[in-house]
């Protein structure tokens, strides 16, 4: 590089010079770079090549993703009102209980209880102890009590035995020992009571212990449940059931009358505590079976039996109770879905007594996808139910022809659509 400088003149010359001087650039020896590490010349650029392909696979694979994705529909719940096409409701049955009073391990008598007002009122049938049960077209040598039937196969035997006769099945079946009576009374004590009878009991020396006089008695619950559950020496039960009929209507009177019902109906821990609630703050019938008298020996205490009469009133009688009955365990009543096609739901629910009636029990009750439906259409839902004596007396009730139709779903084995036909009838 040149550079220009500007001297000032020297002290022994007589003028000004200029003098040019250069200077040359400094040469430096380069060291050389050290040399490069095998990480960089040799794993680098494999790592940097397996990126770029893992990169692009996932690429291609989310491109894939986003193409094949469907995007699902949103399922929006519709909610019908009951007075629209399409409308369905499972029906409630009619709260039932079937309570085997026991003592000492033996029956004392049986108690069905129904709850038709659900929210107050229903009934109570009462059934001897000894009632002798005899299948159709049998003789009353072929019979077997209800107390031989617990003794032999216990409460679920019972229980078969009494949904035959009601032609119904129960909520719950429970026994009740006498000290789980006398708990269950507990809070309505005392009782008021009229006993018509000396009530005695027999010593070992063969003679005959009065146990409770004859008279008027506030009862105290342990009293009352020793009451319900005594049969004297030789006593025919249909005296006894009669007892237990009085002991059911003062306990509910006393119900009925308390000021605070909750304190007088059972403590929670009894299964009678429900149905004692409500039976205890409506309108309730206490009956007693009508019963034939059977004497199997002569001078023997007759036995209370179930004739064709007797039959015929517990299942008129469960109707009334009963209103909605629950499929039985031990045989089946068709399930029925019963709809309004007709567009008049009262005529629809006119028929629901009828189907009941006939031997059906009706699970689904609404309307038919439209309405305008002109003729009653009965389709059954399984092919066996063609030749089931209880579908063909519910269709020959209905006055309808009987269509196979599968395909429905496991609460249902017939359907009716109620058509504009029943309207002129």
């Amino acid at each position: 590089m040149r550079t220009l400088r500007r001297r000032r003149p020297a002290a022994h010359g007589n003028g000004e010079r200029w003098r040019v001087a250069l200077r040359t650039p400094t040469l430096r020896r380069r060291r050389p770079a050290p040399g490069a590490h095998p990480f960089w010349r040799f794993v680098f650029p494999g790592v940097v090549a397996a990126a770029g392909i893992a990169v692009l696979l996932l690429a291609l694979e989310g491109g894939r993703a986003v193409l094949n994705t469907t995007v699902e529909g949103v399922e929006e719940e519709v909610v019908l009102e009951p007075d629209e096409p399409g409308y369905l409701e499972l029906v409630a049955a009619t709260p039932t209980l079937l309570s085997l009073h026991t003592d000492g391990g033996s029956l004392t008598g049986v108690a069905f209880v129904a709850l038709t007002g659900v929210d107050a009122g229903g009934g109570v049938v009462l059934l001897p102890a000894d009632l002798l049960i005899v299948g159709e077209g049998g003789s009353p040598a072929q019979g077997e009590t209800l107390t031989d039937t617990f003794a032999s196969e216990g409460v679920e035997a019972v229980r078969q035995v009494a949904e035959q006769m009601f032609g119904l099945g129960f909520d719950e079946v429970v026994e009740v020992p006498t000290e789980w009576l006398a708990h269950s009374i507990g809070g309505a004590a005392p009782l008021p009571y009229l006993l018509a009878d000396d009530l005695v009991e027999a010593v070992p020396d063969g003679v005959k212990r009065v146990v409770y006089e004859a008279g008027r008695y506030d009862l105290a619950a342990a009293d009352a449940a020793a009451v319900y559950a005594h049969r004297n020496p030789d006593e025919a039960d249909g005296n006894r059931v009669q007892r237990q009929r009085a002991m059911w209507e003062s306990w509910l009177g006393v119900i009925a009358r308390a000021p605070d019902p909750a304190a007088v109906v059972p403590p929670a821990d009894s299964p009678l505590a429900p149905f004692l609630r409500v039976l205890g703050a409506g309108t309730t019938v206490v009956e007693v079976v009508p019963f034939e008298s059977f004497s199997p020996d002569p001078g023997a205490a007759p036995i209370p039996m179930l004739g064709a009469g007797s039959r015929s009133w517990l299942r008129s009688e469960a109707l009334e109770l009963v209103p909605w009955p629950r499929q039985p365990e031990s045989f089946l009543r068709p399930r029925v879905q019963l709809l309004d096609g007709a567009g008049d739901p009262a005529i629809r629910d006119g028929l629901a007594g009828d189907v009941v009636a006939a031997g059906g029990v009706v699970t689904v009750i609404g309307n038919a996808d439209a309405f305008g439906v002109e003729a009653t259409q009965f389709a059954y839902h399984r092919a066996e139910l063609v030749n089931d004596p209880i579908t063909n007396s519910i269709a020959i009730e209905l006055g309808v022809d009987m269509t196979l139709v599968e395909g429905a779903d496991d609460v249902v084995d017939i359907t009716v659509t109620v058509g504009l036909d029943r309207a002129a009838r």
